[in-house]
Order: C-alpha cells, then sequence, then structure tokens
C-alpha cells in the first residue's frame, strides 16, 4: 500500500492536481475541466485520499520505487523523460516531504506535478491535431458508454474525479481504459512534436468564453450547464450522460471548429 500510495502523488502530473488547487480559474470552468476528467484525475484523487501518509519506513527506497513506476505511468513518464530536471526535482521534493510534511496547502510533490503539467503536458495537449484530440475524447466517450451499463458509478466517477482503482473494472472495461491512456499519450506526443519542431505557429484554441459558444452550438442547454455547476450532485446516471454528451460535442460541429474544441477539452484534463 505504502508503494501505491507513493506512485498516486507522482502521478498527478497527468492531470487533476491542477484543477483540484488551482486558485485562478472560474468555477464554470473547473467544472467543465472536471466533468473532461480522466484516469489522470483519478490518480489525483487517489493522491489526495492516500496521499503521503503511507510514506513510512525505508524513505530513500520508496522514494526510488515511486520514481520507478512514475516512469512507467502515462504522460507521467513521458514528462520526466522529456523534461531534464524533472526527476531529480520530483525525488527532491518527495524526500523534503518525508522530512518536513506539509501542514498547509497541497504537498509539495503536487505542487510539483502542478507545475509540470501546465508548463509541457497542457501546451501539448493544446497544439496536438485536431484527430488526436477527437482520439482522446472518442476514446473517453467509448469507455463511458461501456460503464454506462456495466458500472454506472465508475462513470460518475470518471466524470467527476476519473476512476480510482481500474483493477475493478471488467476486462472490457480495463481494455477501454487502457485505450483511453493510449490516445492521450499520442495526442501528447503529437502536440510536443509540434512544439518542439517551431515548423508551423500552434493551432487555435477556444478561450473559455469561445469554448461556451461551441458547447451551446454543439447541442449543451442551459439545463446541461446548470448541472455542471452541480455535477456532485447528480446522479450515477445523470453524471455519466452529462459526461458522455460533453466529450462527444466536437463531434456535433463542423471540422473547423471541432478540432479546437476537442483541444481545448483534451487538454482540461
Amino acid at each position: 500500500m505504502e508503494k501505491i500510495a507513493v506512485i498516486v502523488v507522482v502521478a498527478v502530473v497527468a492531470g487533476g492536481a491542477l484543477y483540484l488547487f488551482g486558485r485562478n480559474v472560474s468555477s464554470r470552468q473547473r467544472l467543465i475541466r472536471s466533468a473532461a476528467a480522466t484516469v489522470a484525475g483519478a490518480l489525483a484523487a487517489a493522491g489526495a485520499v492516500y496521499g503521503l501518509e503511507a510514506l513510512t519506513g525505508d524513505d530513500a527506497q520508496m522514494v526510488e520505487n515511486a520514481m520507478t513506476e512514475a516512469r512507467t505511468l502515462p504522460l507521467v513518464g513521458l514528462v520526466l523523460a522529456d523534461v531534464p530536471d524533472s526527476e531529480a526535482r520530483l525525488r527532491a521534493t518527495l524526500k523534503e516531504e518525508l522530512r518536513n510534511p506539509t501542514t498547509e496547502g497541497p504537498p509539495r510533490p503536487l505542487v510539483l506535478m502542478r507545475e509540470l503539467r501546465a508548463a509541457y503536458i497542457v501546451p501539448a495537449l493544446r497544439a496536438t491535431d485536431a484527430a488526436d484530440a477527437e482520439g482522446v475524447l472518442a476514446a473517453r466517450v467509448a469507455l463511458m458508454r461501456h460503464l454506462r451499463g456495466t458500472n454506472v458509478a465508475a462513470c460518475r466517477e470518471l466524470a467527476l474525479i476519473g476512476i480510482q482503482r481500474a483493477d475493478r473494472l471488467d476486462s472490457q472495461g480495463q481494455h477501454l481504459m487502457r485505450q483511453m491512456l493510449t490516445a492521450m499519450e499520442k495526442a501528447y506526443r503529437s502536440g510536443r512534436a509540434a512544439l518542439t519542431s517551431g515548423a508551423a505557429a500552434p493551432p487555435p484554441v477556444p478561450n473559455d468564453t469561445e469554448a461556451r459558444e461551441l458547447l451551446v452550438e454543439a447541442g449543451l442547454t442551459a439545463g446541461d450547464f446548470e448541472q455542471l455547476q452541480n455535477l456532485a450532485k447528480l446522479s450515477p446516471e445523470e453524471a455519466c450522460e452529462l459526461g458522455i454528451r460533453l466529450n462527444g460535442t466536437p463531434s456535433k460541429l463542423p471540422a473547423d471548429r471541432a478540432g479546437g474544441l476537442a483541444r481545448y477539452l483534451a487538454a482540461a484534463q
């Protein structure tokens, strides 16, 4: 259990810490992002639940175990490989957290993961091509549709914060989750390559106001936005359906506008 707890703290780089602890985003934006959460958000949620309380025993070995496992996680390992000093910084924050646990605000590893995500993952996903961004959303919709009929509670969890225990899904659910993670990795790699090549300007991504307008154009109603504002209060069935509709919105738009919205939603994980 100790190693798992460390791993999920490390894994927050893939998603939700920026939104769980961010103070500079609107409530509407945070809710939309929560509804678009993926397994990365699940890892962040698990980190918040189990956190650093399990960091006991051989500290050095636990840090090394966490680093080893982190390299195998989708997006986490990619960022650690892409950013030369990220491993050293992560290892240092884990050690410091063990010696002097944070008493106010998010723990140091979560702060670092938030910084890495904002600096590397979000820009890459916003720069990915339309097909890869849409692939992320399509994979998420496929998983949610499966869960709607087999495990609606897990579907609600995915819509809210991400699935915390993928091992509790049936075999098809685990397969679809792996496909979703593969799509995320592909989109990240595509966007990262586009940014580093410098061959062209990054593709357009709507701002929050423009994204809302596109969501309305794609069929989301005032009632849907009201539900987003009360997402945690929805029944499993309602939250699941809303998540499916939200992630399916780019497919309702013309190609020249679908890509931008897909990038916006793919990056808001």
